[in-house]
């Protein structure tokens, strides 16, 4: 187990005992997931108090180099002092040797631009045009959060658009309801795996994070039990819907559970409903079951376009005006000009349009991964971007990872969404959406299919 030398350190010693780790971490001395030393084993070896060995390790968690599980201890997280691995997700432009990107969950793109074109033209003679050019400080303008609050009737939540809050995407809305009503120390409990930048906030905002049992529908509700009965997080964050990245959909009755144990405990919820609009008829969010205490959250990005920015969050109404001043804190507004855009498509029936022209082009892209990897083991849905590919037992996620972007294709592995250290699970995220042809989809599938049945390679050993 680490230990470190801080004799010839000048200074403070919790900052010496940061400073070690940081440095031990770059010279790769000591690697993510490895547990560290427990304050008292630490603080006996080195000398110090235990209080002293507490700083250490909250400057180090603030610095990004370490996370805390409940119940386990300290772990490394990578990278130096920069959430690496919360933000590994991110990818910048295919290159040379990034050919076929199936990193980013991103939605094909269609015919948004001419859409777009037409559009612009009209608000453009619009005699209001002005009016989104201002600040706005009501969590949007009246007519935009009514659109939303209007189509979010057909979800089964209240047509209020006191409740609407409009965000800079989605991902800007995870941040609003985390800053707003959480505070530092607070347990956040999520799916064992999960949208990987749940982790980089939580970090930053200085709260706990634990992952929960899953099953091919999603979170255990034992397990949520027992972790409310335990130590009741302070709020609970799923992806009820197409989850990221396992594709598991909550089934109703489910749903009600995970609801009503929230309840009890008094655990808000986070309802992160961005890849609802993949499936018909989906079941009721978890919001319509818990009102008071959910927080029901989508956007645009995924069934319009992503670079409109426009998220929105449906918040139970004692907590709007909380939800509207953290808001401005972090950007002041959404641009009402794209929020304009949305309206506009919510209204005149282009948005229902993309939605049923991205289920039909994922439905496409999912008969091709049926057909390039028929035989593997993957859990999917057959209107989903993505699917979850687990490993045949000779390949390690991390190591296929790396062999198939030696040939131009990027995915992701299952370390990437894993909670902690609760990574049970050889398997990758694969994502349908992000090239933009169907040609690309196909031959960077056969590229994954072919590397399959290829051995994976014995690590070298260092002398």
């Amino acid at each position: 187990m680490w230990m470190p030398n801080i004799e010839e350190r000048r200074g403070p010693r919790y900052l010496a005992i940061s400073d070690a780790l940081a440095d031990n971490i770059r010279e790769e001395k000591i690697k993510a997931g490895e547990r560290l030393p427990t304050h008292r084993d630490l603080a006996f070896h080195l000398g110090v108090t235990v209080g002293t060995v507490s700083r250490a390790y909250a400057e180090a968690e603030r610095r990004g180099l370490t996370y805390g599980e409940v119940g386990r201890g300290t772990y490394v997280q990578g990278g130096q002092g920069t959430n690496a691995e919360a933000t590994s997700f991110f990818r910048k432009e295919a290159t040379e040797s990034n050919k076929i990107d199936f990193g980013l969950n991103m939605p094909a793109a269609g015919n948004r631009a001419a859409a777009l074109s037409e559009t612009l033209q009209d608000i453009a003679r619009s005699p209001h045009l002005d009016d989104f050019l201002a600040y706005q400080t009501d969590g949007g303008m009246l007519p935009h959060r009514q659109a939303i609050s209007n189509w979010l009737t057909k979800y089964g939540l209240t047509n209020d658009p006191e409740q609407i809050v409009i965000s800079a995407g989605a991902q800007h809305a995870l941040t609003v309801v985390l800053m707003a009503m959480t505070d530092p120390g607070d347990l956040v409990a999520t799916e064992s795996h999960t949208y990987p930048a749940i982790k980089g906030l939580t970090q930053q905002l200085g709260l706990k994070i634990t992952g929960l049992k899953m099953d091919e529908f999603g979170i255990v509700p034992d397990a949520f039990e027992r972790l409310c009965h335990s130590r009741p997080p302070k709020i609970l964050y799923c992806l009820p819907t197409l989850q990221n990245p396992t594709t598991a959909i909550m089934p109703e009755d489910r749903r009600q559970e995970i609801a009503a144990i929230a309840l009890h405990y008094n655990v808000l919820i986070m309802d992160d409903d961005v890849y609802g609009y993949l499936v018909e008829n989906a079941p009721p969010p978890i919001s319509v079951y818990a009102p008071k205490i959910s927080f029901f959250i989508s956007g645009a990005s995924k069934f319009l376009a992503p670079g409109l920015r426009v998220g929105f969050i449906h918040s139970p109404a004692p907590f709007a005006d909380k939800i509207r001043s953290t808001l401005q804190l972090t950007t002041w507004m959404a641009a009402p000009l794209m929020a304009e855009i949305e309206r506009r498509w919510l209204e005149d029936g282009t948005a229902d349009e993309f939605i049923l022209w991205h289920r039909t082009e994922a439905q496409f892209r999912q008969q091709v991964a049926m057909r390039e990897l028929s035989g593997c083991d993957f859990s999917s849905h057959p209107s989903s971007y993505h699917f979850w590919l687990k490993m045949p037992e000779h390949w390690r996620a991390e190591s296929f990872v790396d062999r198939v972007a030696e040939k131009g294709v990027t995915i992701l592995p299952s370390t990437t969404f894993a909670v902690g250290t609760s990574n049970d699970m050889e398997a990758v995220r694969i994502c349908l959406g992000s090239p933009d042809t169907r040609e690309k989809v196909e031959a960077g599938l056969k590229i994954i299919a072919n590397t399959l049945s290829e051995s994976q390679r014995p690590a070298q050993n260092v002398i």
